[in-house]
C-alpha cells in the first residue's frame, strides 16, 4: 500500500492510526479558534483531526487539560548565540516547543567560511529539531569597517546556493550598501535570486525612498522592527516583519492586533544568549513576553507557527491540519507556552517536560580547535595611546560610546580625558570612570582598535570574549590594563571563550574550543558556568546589565546603530564612516 493510500485509508478509521491524540484543546492557525478535538497521525503526517472516538489506533496520548500548538518555528535564529553545538541546542528548543528554525550560520562563517558552515550543517544531520540553514550573506557585516575570517561575494554565494544543505540567503546586514547600490553587496543579492532563494534582510533604520529601495533588491524580510512606525511601513511594503522578542512591547502589541490578518507577521528569536535560553526559554519565551504585553495569544501563536513556516516555503509544516507533519506540542496554559510534550514529525521527543529522544553528538573538525590566530599579550599592549604634536601633556576631546535604552542601541558622547606624554609622540589616556573597549584582529591580521564606553559605573577588573558579533575578534572591556591582559590570555589559551579578571588574576573562564563560539559541554554544565561568569562579572562592578553575556557580545556588532567598535576603530553605523577617537588636543601650557 501507498504512503497516501494509508493517509487516506486512516483518515476515514478504515486502517489504524499510528497515534492518536486525544481530548486537547486545538488551535486552528487558519481560523484563529480553539476546539476540544483528537488528532490522528500515520508516520509523521498529522491525517484527521476531530471525534476520532471510532478510530482505532496503534497508541493514544491522552492530552485532556492541554493546548495543541504547531511547534514553534522560528524564522530567523542563529544557533551559534546558543554557545551551544547543533545536538545540544536541540534539546534545549524542543524543551521549549521550538521544532523547527531558519538558521543564518554567519557567526562562524565570519570565523571559518565555508568550512565553519558545512561543520555546523553536518552537526545538525538527523536531529530531530528541524533546521534550515540559510547561506551566510554579509560577511563582514560591514565591509571596509571591520576584518574577520572570511569574506563573502557572488562567487562565495555561488557555491553556498550549490549546496544541499543551504536552504536561503541569510540576512543582508549592509543595508546603506544596498540603498546605495553598491556593487558587492547587489552581487549577492542577485546571485541568490538566479537561484530562487528566500532572501532575509536586516534594516534597522532606513525609512522612506531608502527602505523602499532596499525592497527593490528582492529583500523582503525585517527582524530588526523596535517601534509601530517601523512595523506599518515595512508590512505596506510587503515586508515581512518579524519582531524579535527582545523588541516586543506594549505599543507594537497593540499594533500587531489591529493589523489585518495576513501571514508577513511573525515572532523570532534573532539571538538567545546562552542564559537567556536555559533560563527563560527560546521561541516559547518571546511568545509569552508578547502575550503579556498584551498581543492575543492566538495572533501570537499564529505568528510563530504559519506565518514562520509560509516565510520558509515549508507549506507542509505550521499548522495541526491534515497533510502537515505532526510537529505538535501539548501546553497546560496557552498564556505561558510551556510544553510537557512535543512531537517532531510523529515522535515523542519531549515528555512530561523531559527530553526524551536519543541524539547522536556529532564531532567537528579539528581545524575548528584552532581559530584564535593571536599570541599572549603583554599588558603594554593594552595602553591607551593617541597621537601628539607636543613633548607634554594635555586633554584630548574624546568620541565615545554610551548605551540608550539596550544593547542594540548606542550614541556617540565627547568626553574629556587628560593625558601624559608617552614618547615617541604619543599621549597615554588616562579613562578613569571609564569602561575601555579593545578588539584585537583574532584572524591572523595584527591589528586593534579600543574606544570607551561611558556611564557603566565603578568597574574594578576586565572582561574578555571572542564571541563578538559579527566578526567575532577578541573584545576585551576593563577598568585598567594589567586586568584586561589577563582575561584576554586566559581565553587566548582556551582557544576561545570568555573570561573575567580582578588584582591581575583570572576570577572566571568559561572555555568556547569550537571556533571560539561553542562549547561541547551539556547545558546544565553551561548553565552554571555562565551563571557563574554573570555573578563574577557584577563583582568587578557590571551591575547595571541585567544580561552581562548579551551585552560584552553586541557591542561590537558593526551594524547596530549608532556607534560601535571594532578592530578598525570607532563606526558610525548610520552614516557609514569611521570616526576618529580624538577630536580635540589642548597641551598644557
Amino acid at each position: 500500500m501507498s504512503e497516501i493510500k494509508h493517509y487516506v485509508e486512516a483518515a476515514q478509521g478504515r486502517m489504524p492510526l499510528d497515534l492518536k491524540i486525544c481530548g486537547a484543546k486545538v488551535v486552528n492557525v487558519f481560523n484563529d479558534t480553539v476546539q476540544k478535538q483528537d488528532i490522528g497521525i500515520v508516520g509523521k503526517k498529522i491525517v484527521c483531526v476531530g471525534d476520532l472516538s471510532s478510530h482505532p489506533a496503534a497508541e493514544t496520548i491522552n492530552a485532556e487539560g492541554t493546548y495543541a500548538l504547531p511547534g514553534f518555528i522560528d524564522s530567523h535564529m542563529h544557533v551559534e548565540s546558543s554557545m551551544l553545538t547543533p545536538a545540544n541546542f536541540a534539546k534545549v528548543a524542543l524543551l521549549n516547543g521550538t521544532t523547527s528554525c531558519a538558521a543564518d550560520p554567519h557567526e562562524i562563517g565570519n570565523v571559518l567560511g565555508f568550512t565553519g558552515v558545512q561543520a555546523l550543517i553536518d552537526a545538525a544531520a538527523g536531529l530531530p529539531l528541524h533546521i534550515y540553514f540559510y547561506a551566510p550573506s554579509t560577511i563582514p557585516s560591514a565591509p571596509g569597517f571591520e576584518d574577520s575570517g572570511f569574506a563573502v561575494g557572488a562567487e562565495e554565494t555561488e557555491r553556498f546556493m550549490n549546496n544541499p544543505g543551504i536552504h536561503g540567503l541569510g540576512e543582508i546586514m549592509d543595508f546603506n550598501g544596498v540603498a546605495n547600490g553598491e556593487d558587492l553587496i547587489l552581487s549577492v543579492i542577485e546571485t541568490a535570486a538566479r537561484h530562487g532563494a528566500v532572501i532575509d534582510g536586516h534594516v534597522p533604520v532606513l525609512t522612506g525612498w531608502k527602505l523602499q529601495a532596499f525592497r527593490a533588491s528582492g529583500i523582503d524580510s525585517d527582524h530588526c522592527v523596535d517601534n509601530p512606525e517601523k512595523l506599518l511601513e515595512d508590512i505596506s511594503l510587503g515586508i515581512t516583519a518579524e519582531v524579535q522578542g527582545n523588541n516586543m512591547s506594549p505599543e507594537l502589541a497593540r499594533v500587531l492586533n489591529e493589523a489585518p490578518v495576513n501571514n508577513r507577521l511573525c515572532i523570532c528569536t534573532d539571538d538567545v544568549s546562552l542564559t537567556v535560553l536555559l533560563h527563560n526559554g527560546h521561541l516559547n519565551y518571546a511568545v509569552e513576553k508578547a502575550i503579556a504585553m498584551g498581543l492575543d495569544p492566538l495572533k501570537a501563536i499564529r505568528f510563530a507557527t504559519i506565518n514562520a513556516a509560509d516565510r520558509m516555503r515549508l507549506y507542509d509544516t505550521g499548522a495541526i491540519a491534515p497533510g502537515r507533519i505532526a510537529d505538535i506540542q501539548l501546553v497546560p496554559d496557552i498564556c505561558h507556552p510551556k510544553p510537557v510534550t512535543v512531537l517532531s514529525e510523529g515522535h515523542v521527543v519531549v515528555k512530561d517536560g523531559r527530553f526524551i529522544a536519543e541524539v547522536k553528538e556529532n564531532t567537528f573538525p579539528e581545524e575548528l580547535y584552532h581559530s584564535v590566530e593571536l599570541s599572549p599579550l603583554r599588558e603594554e599592549d593594552f595602553r591607551s595611546l593617541i597621537d601628539i604634536d607636543k613633548e607634554c601633556g594635555g586633554t584630548a576631546l574624546i568620541n565615545m560610546m554610551t548605551i540608550t535604552g539596550s544593547v542594540f542601541r548606542t550614541a556617540k558622547v565627547q568626553q574629556e580625558l587628560p593625558f601624559s606624554y608617552a614618547g615617541d609622540g604619543k599621549g597615554l589616556l588616562d579613562y578613569t570612570g571609564y569602561v575601555k573597549l579593545m578588539i584585537f584582529n583574532r584572524h591572523g591580521i595584527r591589528q586593534s582598535a579600543f574606544d570607551f564606553i561611558e556611564g557603566m559605573g565603578d568597574i574594578s577588573g576586565a572582561v574578555a570574549i571572542t564571541y563578538g558579533h559579527d566578526s567575532h575578534n577578541l573584545c576585551v572591556y576593563g577598568s585598567n590594563d594589567r586586568d584586561m591582559a589577563a582575561a584576554a590570555n586566559a581565553v587566548i589559551e582556551t582557544q576561545g571563550g570568555f573570561s573575567v579578571a580582578q588584582n591581575g588574576k583570572v576570577i572566571s573562564l568559561v572555555p568556547l574550543p569550537i571556533a571560539g563560539l561553542l562549547t561541547p559541554e551539556d547545558p546544565d554544565t553551561m548553565l552554571k558556568a555562565s551563571d557563574e561568569f554573570c555573578e563574577a562579572c557584577r563583582t568587578i562592578g557590571f551591575t547595571s546589565l541585567d544580561n552581562p553575556l548579551h551585552f560584552f557580545t553586541f557591542m561590537p556588532l558593526a551594524v547596530c546603530p549608532e556607534i560601535r567598535c571594532t578592530d578598525k576603530g570607532l563606526i558610525d553605523v548610520v552614516n557609514k564612516t569611521l570616526l576618529p577617537l580624538t577630536e580635540k588636543i589642548t597641551y598644557k601650557e
